[in-house]
């Protein structure tokens, strides 16, 4: 089978049997000599595994800006969302996430207190992508008709290689379901 074709059944399969939530939130990075606020969009798919379990998928992109310099990261996640009710839909939950953050900026990159340059004379940047971990905290509420709300508070902290500094992101997070 070509991979064309796995990747359409995989699509199809995610969107039979998952929930959807799709929305705006607020974020804080900050890093070793930058730190901002800004606003992101993220897409989170889940998978039911029992009544208070699902296994989630989710990509997401931020933006922030400060004094001058820009940063954009979008993390691409796995994890895992536990309701804490044993017995309902809804409720308190935690949810673990691994996964890849990829991201470009506009800072640029020091080796102590000397700045680097490409062999072409500009300026070389700062890289923001590496390996990420997070965990988030929320609620989602009971579903009526056919919107179900959900906030949550999430830590994100990007492991970037290279000695660049590593990214801390705390994000309020407010989300509507889409059920496929």
């Amino acid at each position: 089978m070509n991979l064309i074709k796995k990747l359409f059944l995989s699509a199809l399969f995610l969107c039979l049997f998952s929930v959807s939530y799709a929305q705006i939130e607020v974020a804080h990075l900050s890093s070793k000599n930058f730190s901002a606020t800004g606003f992101g969009g993220f897409l989170n798919f889940s998978i039911p595994i029992s009544q208070t379990d699902a296994a989630i998928v989710e990509g997401g992109v931020y933006v922030f800006s400060s004094g001058g310099y820009h940063e954009a990261v979008a993390p691409v996640l796995a994890g895992y969302r536990h309701l804490f009710s044993a017995y309902d839909d809804y409720g308190f939950y935690v949810e673990p996430v691994v996964g890849y953050t990829f991201g470009g900026t506009d800072i640029q990159a020091y080796k102590g207190d000397t700045p680097l340059y490409k062999p072409n004379g500009d300026q070389l940047d700062q890289k923001v992508s590496g390996p990420d971990a997070g965990l988030g905290f929320g609620y989602l509420f009971q579903e009526s008709g056919r919107i179900r709300f959900n906030i949550s508070l999430r830590y994100e902290h990007a492991f970037v290689t290279g000695g660049d500094p590593s990214l801390n992101i705390i994000a309020l997070r407010i989300s509507h379901s889409f059920s496929f």
